[in-house]
Order: structure tokens, then sequence, then C-alpha cells
């Protein structure tokens, strides 16, 4: 199975108004080349607007990774950035 960059996206009420209906699509921002190490998908609320330590929404999981007050820019350059990680990855097994 090949590695890829999983991106949860809140579609809860509270980030869907904050900005999250803009991010469901980023995917298609992605360069082109690393689409193919990238899974988005948009899960239900995280329920962490709930917890005032954990941000203001919207919410976006990378890998793990909570990202609060989430704007396209900051989650493609993060996806993008874990992406290249993963071809890097990638290249130096090949060269093994």
């Amino acid at each position: 199975m090949e590695a890829k960059v999983h991106v949860q996206i809140c579609v809860g009420t509270a980030c869907h108004i904050m900005g999250a209906a803009d991010l469901i699509t980023i995917e298609d921002l992605v360069a082109e080349p690393l689409r193919e190490y990238i899974d988005v998908k948009g899960v239900s609320c995280l329920e962490l607007c709930r917890d005032e330590t954990k941000g203001k929404p919207p919410f976006v999981i990378i890998d793990g990774e909570t990202m609060c007050e989430a704007t396209l820019d900051k989650v493609l350059h993060r996806i993008e950035r874990q992406a290249e990680k993963l071809i890097d990855e990638k290249k130096r097994h090949a060269g093994s």
C-alpha cells in the first residue's frame, strides 16, 4: 500500500460556517504530481471546538496533527510539505 498524507476536514456546523466548506475541495488545489499521495476526507464534527484550549474552528487533522483556524493556504502548505517528504522517502528507499 502506498503511503499517503491523511487529511481529515471537520465539516461540523461551527467548522463549516468558519470556512471548512472551502477546504473540502483542497485536493483540487494540490500540485498534480502530489495528488496521488494525498487522502482527503470530510468528517463529522470532531468536537474540538468544545475545548477552548484546542483553538478556534475550522479544524483539520493532517497525519494525526490538529490544525486550528485552518485556511486554504495553511492546509495546502502543510499537505504539500508532507507529500514531498513521502516522495523523498520513496526515492531514498528506491535507491537502496
